[in-house]
């Protein structure tokens, strides 16, 4: 086996690609959408799988499965990283490979369609219990408010950096094998 392949991601409003191009630059394998396989001929090669989260699931994960074979996977949200939060969603999503919550963002402009309207229900209600008590919101609450109202983005670097080192060890492994 040569190693890693590449990085196959699904994308919804571009965090998930910008984790993927940022990961790929720093370690020297494309990156590639979850729907193309135009560089993969015959066995299910080992690749890095980036999705994004909704509602505590991984979009892209099956196909990933079916097509590839995924040796890490991180699942990208909204959510602010934690270790609970990660143990969570790789319990959701029968995850048995080295896993990583990355935190991406939210910019509402780029919500589409039923994400869009799912989005608002939600979202709405938030802000009207933080209207009425903006002085009795957690600290969690408080910045979910935050995000809601000013969107951002939250990738960077080094959010990337625990997953870089756990890429390096089992592409030494596979090399050799």
């Amino acid at each position: 086996m040569a190693g890693i392949k590449a990085i196959v991601y699904e994308s919804n409003t571009g965090f998930t690609k910008e984790y993927a191009e940022l990961l790929s630059e720093i370690i020297g394998i494309p990156a590639i959408p979850v729907i193309d396989n135009s560089m993969f001929h015959g066995e299910r090669e080992p690749v890095i799988f980036l999705g994004w989260v909704c509602a505590g699931k991984i979009n892209g994960i099956r196909m990933a499965r079916l097509k590839f074979n995924p040796v890490i996977i991180a699942g990208v949200g909204m959510t602010q990283q934690s270790d609970k939060y990660a143990f969570a969603l790789a319990q959701q999503n029968n995850i048995d490979v080295p896993f990583y919550y990355l935190q991406g963002g939210l910019h509402r402009e780029r919500l589409k369609g039923f994400y869009k309207i799912m989005f608002k229900m939600v979202a709405n209600p938030i802000l009207r219990k933080a209207e009425k008590g903006k002085s009795q919101l957690s600290e969690h609450e408080q910045y979910t408010v935050d995000l809601i109202k000013n969107g951002g983005s939250f990738v960077k670097h080094e959010n990337l950096e625990e997953l870089i080192k756990k890429y390096k060890e089992i592409n030494s492994i596979l090399k050799i094998s």
